[in-house]
């Protein structure tokens, strides 16, 4: 639909440019390479949320419905199905404070969709973070 270059093409032209260009010019100023950094990594999370938001929100629904033992079917639409997911993780967070989950086999399934949502907000906001403790689990404890 659109011509080059697409999304991704500016995404990364933009970030390289904050990479080769102003990272290097403004190293002696803290303030602005810390700024520049930030913008790179900004960008980085920009494009892996496009890359992954709408596996990720199919993922987080199918998970809730299993939860919340229920078969709810998703928007198709993608704007009413974000805003219909976060109306279930605001009902979801009454259940929790309400005791629904207090017990198994309730509480397993809930603890697992909140580590499966975690790694999936981590896969976008640092992956670094999820490499760093990938790496962790497999090195040997001495």
């Amino acid at each position: 639909m659109y011509d080059r270059p697409d999304i991704h093409q500016l995404l990364e032209a933009v970030k390289s440019y904050l990479q080769r260009e102003v990272v290097p010019a403004v190293q002696a100023d803290r303030k602005q390479y810390y700024q520049a950094l930030v913008a790179i990594n900004v960008l980085g999370m920009v494009e892996r949320e496009m890359q992954m938001s709408v596996e990720h929100l199919h993922s987080e629904w199918s998970r809730l419905n299993f939860v919340q033992n229920v078969s709810t079917p998703l928007p198709t639409e993608i704007i009413e199905a974000r805003a219909a997911l976060a109306e279930r993780n605001r009902k979801l967070c009454e259940e929790i404070g309400a005791g629904r989950y207090d017990y198994s086999p309730q509480r397993s399934a809930l603890f697992e969709h909140l580590l499966v949502t975690t790694r999936a907000q981590l896969e976008v906001a640092n992956p670094k973070f999820l490499q760093a403790i990938a790496a962790e689990g497999e090195s040997p404890v001495t």
